[in-house]
Parts: C-alpha cells; structure tokens; sequence
C-alpha cells in the first residue's frame, strides 16, 4: 500500500529566538531540533505547549509556561548585564542563586550544590569526586546500568558519552576522558526475557563484584539507582548496609536519584549516610531538558575541598561557575566559561520545583494516588496495552511517593509485541498532529500525546521489544491545584486524569497504520 502522507507538527507559539536558541544551547545533541518535526530527541519542543498531553517525564517534558517565563527573566537580567560590561560578575551570582534556591527547596541547607548540563554529566563528576575522596584507582560498578540515562555506564566509568562535550569539543565517543578512565562493571536490572530481575540475585551480582575490585586493591564507585526510567531501586538497602559494615573506607557510594521521584527525608537520608546523590530538573519536576546537579553532604566538603588534581579531560564538561566557592581549589583549575543555557534550564526547573512544593502535602498526595489508580483502571480496557510490574514496590516511600509514579508498558499488534524500531515509532507518531494523514481519525489524530520514549527490553522470544512510559509530574499537581481543597482543584485533575485514556485511543488508532505512516521524524 502507498505510503500515507507527511503530517505536521503543531506550531508552535512565537516566542523570543534568541531566548530559545540560548535554551538548547551549552549541553549535547540531545537538545538538537529536527528541521522536519520542530522536536528534539526526546519528543520536546523549544517553547511551552500547553495544548500538549504531557505524560513524559520519565524521559524530558517540553518547558511549562511558567517555566519559560522565569528562563525569559533572567536571560534579560543576564542581557543587560552583558550590556553594562558586567556579565561574568552576574552569572557567577546568578549560579550561586540557582544553587541556593536548589538546596531550600529541597530541604538541603547543608548540602553543596555542583551543577552541570545533563544528570550523565553529573555521573562524571560524581567520579571525579569518588576518585579524588577514594585517593586509589577505582572501579565503577553501575546497578541498573540497563534502564539509566544512555550515557550514564560510559559516564560512569570516565568515557566519553557523546560525539561532543558539553563545553563544545567534538570528541571520540567511547574512549576514555584524559585523566578519568576506570574500570567498569555494569550490572543489569532485567534478564533477556525482558522481566526484572530478583532482588536478591542483584545484590549478590553486586557484593561479588565490590568484593573483587577490592581485592584487586581499587576502591568502587557504588552508583545505586533510586528510580530507573522504568522504576527500578536497586540494590536493597540491605546489600548496601552490608558493604558499608565490611569497606566503609573503600566504597564510595553514589546514588542515581535523576528522576527525582523520593521524598525529601529520602534524599535527606541519603547525604546523611555520606552517599553522593545525583539529580536533576528535568525529570519528575518537568524542566526542559537538560540539567543536572551533583549533591554533596556536609560530610564530605572538607576531603572533597582538598582535592588537589583536576584531570585534564574535566574542563570538557565542567567550568568554575558550576561549582560553589567551597571547592577554590577545583574552580581554580577550570575554565571561565558560561554555559548560558544550563543555568537558564535550572532557572525554568525551579520555577516548577517551586510552584509543586506550594501545594499542600495532602492534595500532592492524592493527586499522586489518584494518578496510579486512574493508570490502572484505564489501561485494563486497552488489552492492546500490559503494564510491567512495580519494580520499586518494596522500596516506596511513605507520603507523597508511595504511589507508583512511572507506568512502563508494552504493546501488542496483531498478536505480536512491537519491536523496539515500532514502539519508537509509535511513541513519534502519538506526538504529532495527524490530522490528514491517517484517515478516519474523527480527531484523535489531532491529539499532541508526548510520553515516556521506549526503553530496550527483551520480548521473550530473542528479540528485543520497547517499554514505552505514561509518568505522574509535578506539573500535574500544581496545575490541578486551585489554591484550596475544594472542586475546582479536583475537578483540573480528574480532567488531567482522562487524558490519559486520550493517550491509548490515539495509541490504537495508530497500530493499524503504523509501519506506513509517512511524517516528519518518523523514521
């Protein structure tokens, strides 16, 4: 049959292109836009949608509207600045303002903030850091390095994870950074067949390979994940206390909490334990895409602060403004360039952090709840659509959190699991304006449905198949909240919740036409 014809992308509002083109700016590829499809890698557009059905954020979500305002605002402080001859004066506060607005809203007075472009570019300075506090050369063992960022096991183990650094250098993806190479062992969260693996088969995986660098005379870089981008937490709380109780001096522990989907005394928990915790604005919080920070406790500031040696390959990815004044010594050996870019995504990203922690802890709750079940409920009347299990059920926090936050599923056509090529495909295609394009649509192809992108899983029969992701945000409390408890404030969330159903109509309406559909990035 003939190919369907190319669709369009919705337009997108006008807005200030030099703001815009500052926001994809200072990170990597992932920020590119298609000239096709006016998206970037991740699905998201360069200026807020809000016509857009946002389920995405275990992936990137697109800038929210106040998000984009606040970006808008410091980028003309930051222009006038430039205009009296005082810009590096200015930014360098302005990241000390990021920073601090960081540690309050987090409930992290303590702490120090390092920021950085991307969560993978906090990994490398989470092992820069290890290596530095360890004084040994290191093994990296990453647990669930299947189901983190794409970057992150290369990241992790002082590797080049892209075809450019942030800073801008084209570089060799896979080899070694000058000065921050190591060992490596990946651990993964799920067997070929595509289901999780026990918990305790994980734990043992990993108390056998801390055992062995240790003996080999390295010290580890433990990077555990709280919230994989399918959910997973991984190792137990046990296997970690275990390590901690055997090499207290040889194990430094780094906590990939990216998606930022735990409750503050989790986070609060972890920097007490003198565990490095890495996160960022992009996830769960909803800012544009990329932003990341490297959390350090109090613990640690003073052997951290003497570190004397900055490999060379660092300034690749690091510049002084990114890192407080408590670390003189590192800053001093790191180039005095402003990544303009990062600081106003974590500008918009806090203007969402801020707008969800002014909504009381009840409503937060329920809503987070309320999401879960309406999840549940609706996906059992696609049988088209099978949600994986919880994998991070035992490890829930109380509160807010104790509901199930990422909802990863698999697709079913014609008796047969999508391939991972159709699930991306499909997670393209719902994100797009069909109207047109695939006929008989009665409006549902006009629907803008941005999820979760599809993560490679085993299908169970030797190939691979894609989990694709519907995600609870903090957008969808602070939207839904009307500034009381009342039926305004859920009535926006029940109507939240019924997009939610939009989302698997448009899904099966697709799959009859998916491998002959014709549109801007959709490959």
């Amino acid at each position: 049959m003939e190919a369907l014809r190319s669709g369009q992308a919705r337009p997108a509002a006008a807005g200030d292109a030099a703001l815009v083109e500052a926001l994809i700016a200072g990170g990597d590829a992932r920020l590119a836009l298609d000239p096709a499809s006016g998206l970037n890698p991740y699905g998201c557009r360069p200026l807020p949608q809000p016509d857009e059905i946002s389920l995405s954020s275990s992936t990137a979500s697109t800038i929210s509207s106040r998000g984009f305002a606040a970006a808008q605002a410091a980028f003309e402080q930051l222009e006038q600045a430039r205009g009296r001859g005082v810009f590096a004066s200015r930014f360098a506060q302005m990241a000390d303002e990021v920073r601090a607005a960081l540690r309050r809203r987090l409930g992290l007075a303590d702490a120090e903030v390092i920021l950085s472009p991307s969560g993978t570019d906090s990994a490398l300075q989470a092992l820069f850091l290890a290596r530095g506090l360890l004084d040994k050369p290191v093994t990296s063992i990453v647990v669930a390095a299947d189901e983190s960022g794409n970057g992150v096991p290369a990241a992790s183990s002082g590797r080049h994870f892209a075809v450019s650094a942030s800073g801008g250098r084209a570089v060799a993806k896979g080899t070694a950074i000058a000065g921050l190479g190591c060992a490596a062992v990946t651990v993964v969260a799920r067997d070929p067949q595509g289901d999780a693996r026990p918990a305790s088969e994980i734990d043992a995986e990993v108390l056998r390979a801390t055992e062995v660098a240790i003996r080999a005379g390295n010290g580890v870089v433990l990077h555990v994940m709280d919230h994989s981008k399918l959910g997973t937490v991984a190792p137990s709380p046990a296997c970690l206390h275990e390590i901690q109780a055997v090499a207290p001096s040889d194990v430094q522990v780094v906590v990939d909490a990216c998606q930022l989907r735990l409750a503050r005394g989790r986070l609060r928990a972890y920097l007490d334990r003198g565990f490095l915790v890495l996160v960022t604005g992009s996830k769960f919080f909803t800012g544009p895409p990329l932003s990341g920070a490297l959390i350090v406790p109090e613990a640690l500031w003073g052997r951290a602060g003497r570190i004397a040696e900055v490999p060379a390959g660092l300034a690749d990815y690091a510049a002084r403004d990114d890192w407080p004044s408590a670390f003189g010594r590192i800053r001093d050996q790191l180039p005095a360039r402003h990544n303009l870019g990062q600081l106003l995504r974590w500008t918009a990203a806090l203007e969402d952090v801020r707008a969800y922690f002014a909504v009381p802890e009840l409503f937060r709750t329920l809503a987070l709840r309320e999401f879960a079940a309406a999840v549940a409920r609706t996906s059992a009347r696609f049988p088209e659509v099978a949600l994986l299990g919880d994998e991070a059920a035992p490890e829930r926090d109380h509160g807010e959190f104790a509901a199930r936050t990422i909802f990863p599923f698999t697709v079913t056509s014609a008796g047969r699991l999508l391939s991972l090529a159709q699930a991306r495909r499909l997670h393209q295609a719902l994100n797009l304006d069909l109207t047109g394009v695939v006929p008989g649509s009665h409006g549902i192809a006009a629907a803008l449905c941005h999820i979760g992108q599809p993560v490679p899983i085993g299908d169970g029969s030797g190939g691979t198949t894609g989990a694709l992701r519907i995600s609870a945000d903090a957008r969808l409390v602070s939207d839904s909240w009307a500034g009381a408890g009342d039926l305004v404030s859920t009535g926006r969330l029940t109507r939240r919740l019924d997009q939610i159903a939009t989302v698997f109509e448009k899904l099966r309406f697709l799959l009859p036409h998916l491998d002959r559909l014709d549109v801007p990035g959709v490959g």
